[in-house]
């Protein structure tokens, strides 16, 4: 990827069956099975990358909002293997420059700075251009002057937005009625959209809720396709709109993905809390131990069984607060056993959680990381110590797993632990947080992305068994933007009220299985991995390269860096795919398409286009 800068309880039978099945093949001994989920090797074979040819040309200028929008823009392309150069427009604008590119995307609200040029923008749009408003534009006498060509023929103030409304199947996951909330529990809306009455030759693809509002739509002009977000948010979930956006910028567009779907069950295998907890006596009548075993546990292979769920489980050797070297560690590993190898012969794996619960931060210099009752690790030997004993503790028990998954504890890792995490344990090769920002803004927040020093982060978007708006309107975003879906839950989410546990386990488990619902009925062909098959997934995405070729037959893809097989999701807003070389297709929902490639060298024919 280049970049440069131009200008700047009920227990169904079966799952009784399938729980004692294995708890007496764990009890009889049978090892553990190799098996395609888990990562046995790292040796991938690339084929040599190619130089993207910038294609994009991102528009900004001195606005706040344009810091964070550039981010957004500029993670939006890299995920779309589009080459982009960047133009600070209030530094002087030359219309000619656009003449280099295929595609301008403008992340500015005053069009003012523009001056005596704008005209020139819409000129290049006319002779073929493809120009993207990512955000909607301050009202005033240069916007008017361009806005009819962009399809609108009134505005008329700023509504209150409460959600999202997507149509015609332009999303994957969103059905023409389905309503994306942004959060039902605020009595007020987002005011960032203009009120407009558009054209009806206009293709409108997102509305708000109530379908009275435009905030997505393209309008042909002259050669050229224009396209408008109609809205000002910074947060995460505005860039499956982007993508959304940028890729109906033309007939058809194809994109490399992830394509993998992964659960997560933090602090599993652990010590199991002894005694009662208020809401599983109160629902149930056991105590946690019999609860977790014959309710919990048989629910997760129960999902497992029913979506091909392949669960990554992470140890935490015991729940003490030492932070201070020699370790007392865990004896009793009755349990460790029996619930590791049942996840493992069901085609699991195990990672490190940690050896207590007390995130990797120093005492002394990670005083902006303390949170509630954890205590901080008193030096770098004692952090690296406590790494060191969960590794032996870990291996011990489980000789046949490959521990390179690490998940912190809470998703709070500082900066110097997890220096310490990667130079005691060199096995890490992935580290598992947190795809969203907390309220306490002390969370290790992740992209998915190959790191500098080679480790690969792969956050989970999603997380406990009661999904939020907020993370539902993300799940949507990522699912197509990177088609991935990354899910983490605890067995004591059933005794945490912050997490629904008075609402009842089973409220809680009915909540989660209506999201398991939705990702297997929206995306079935999502490949289910662990999190070691996450972390090759992300590598061969990030490390993907790619050169686009439209011809009159379709289009052409030369692919580098490539070790065998790509996934790639195509958008087509005009046609139909025909047939293909080089690559399998599988068609998702309206215009989506899911493709494998199998060959570095692409063709995909279109056809029946209007």
């Amino acid at each position: 990827m280049r970049s440069r800068i131009v200008g700047k309880v009920m227990l169904p039978v079966a799952a009784l069956f399938i729980l004692s099945f294995l708890v007496f093949r764990e009890r009889a001994g049978i090892g553990v099975d190799e098996t395609d989920a888990a990562v046995r090797g790292w040796e991938t074979v690339y084929t040599e990358g190619i130089e993207q040819k910038p294609e994009c040309l991102i528009l900004t200028s001195d606005e706040d909002i344009c810091e964070v929008y550039l981010d957004m823009v500029e993670l939006v392309c890299t995920g779309m293997k589009v080459g982009y150069d960047i133009y600070r427009v209030n530094e002087g604008f030359d219309g000619s420059v656009l003449d280099d590119y295929d595609t301008a995307i403008v992340i500015f609200q005053d069009w003012t700075v523009f001056d005596d040029k704008l005209m020139l923008v819409f000129s290049w749009v006319k002779n073929g251009g493809r120009l993207l408003a990512a955000v909607t534009p301050e009202v005033d006498a240069h916007f008017n002057a361009v806005s009819a060509k962009f399809g609108i023929e009134l505005t008329d103030g700023y509504p209150e937005i409460y959600g999202l409304k997507f149509k015609n199947g332009c999303m994957i996951g969103a059905d023409e009625d389905d309503i994306f909330w942004y959060d039902r529990q605020q009595e007020e809306g987002i005011v960032s959209s203009l009120q407009v009455q558009l054209k009806n030759d206009c293709e409108v693809y997102v509305t708000s809720e109530d379908g009275a509002v435009p905030i997505l739509w393209t309008n042909n002009y002259g050669a050229g396709r224009v396209a408008m977000i109609n809205q000002a948010v910074t947060e995460k979930y505005q860039r499956g709109l982007i993508n959304l956006a940028y890729s109906a910028l033309y007939d058809a567009f194809v994109y490399p993905v992830i394509n993998a779907s992964a659960f997560y069950l933090d602090d599993f295998p652990s010590p199991i809390p002894n005694g009662n907890a208020e809401y599983i006596k109160r629902d149930y009548g056991v105590d946690v131990a019999s609860f977790y075993t014959n309710i919990w546990w048989t629910k997760m292979l129960e999902w497992e069984q029913k979506y091909g769920i392949v669960h990554t489980g992470l140890i935490i050797e015991n729940y003490s607060d030492e932070v201070e070297a020699p370790y007392e560690g865990n004896k009793a590993t009755s349990r460790f056993l029996k619930f590791g190898n049942m996840l493992l012969n069901n085609g699991g794996e195990l990672g490190f959680h940690g050896y207590n619960h007390m995130p990797l931060c120093l005492e002394g210099v990670d005083e902006n990381k303390k949170y509630g009752e954890y205590r901080q690790w008193k030096s770098e030997q004692d952090m690296g110590a406590a790494i060191r004993e969960l590794r032996a503790f870990s291996e011990e028990l489980f000789p046949d797993n490959e521990f390179c998954v690490y998940v912190p504890p809470s998703n709070i890792l500082s900066e110097e632990g997890r220096r310490i995490l990667l130079e005691t344990d060199p096995q890490i090769k992935v580290i598992a947080s947190t795809f969203l920002r907390d309220a306490q803004g002390i969370a290790y927040e992740q992209e998915f992305v190959v790191e500098e020093d080679g480790v690969i982060s792969t956050p989970r978007i999603t997380s406990g068994c009661i999904i939020d708006d907020y993370q539902m309107l993300v799940a949507l975003s990522e699912l197509n933007f990177q088609f991935v879906q990354s899910h983490f839950t605890h067995p004591d989410d059933t005794m945490d009220e912050d997490r629904g546990a008075a609402l009842g386990w089973k409220y809680m488990s009915d909540s989660l299985e209506q999201y398991l619902d939705w990702v297997y009925r929206s995306a079935p062909d999502i490949r289910n991995v662990t999190g070691s098959g996450m972390g090759r997934a992300v590598e061969r995405y990030d490390r993907l390269t790619l050169a686009r070729e439209y011809t009159d037959e379709g289009i052409r893809l030369k692919l580098g860096s490539f070790s065998g097989e790509a996934s790639f999701l195509m958008r087509i807003n005009n046609g139909t795919i025909e047939r293909t070389s080089g690559c399998s297709f599988e068609h998702i929902s309206g215009s989506m398409y899911l493709l494998t490639a199998v060959s570095d060298e692409v063709m995909i024919y279109i056809g029946g286009a209007r």
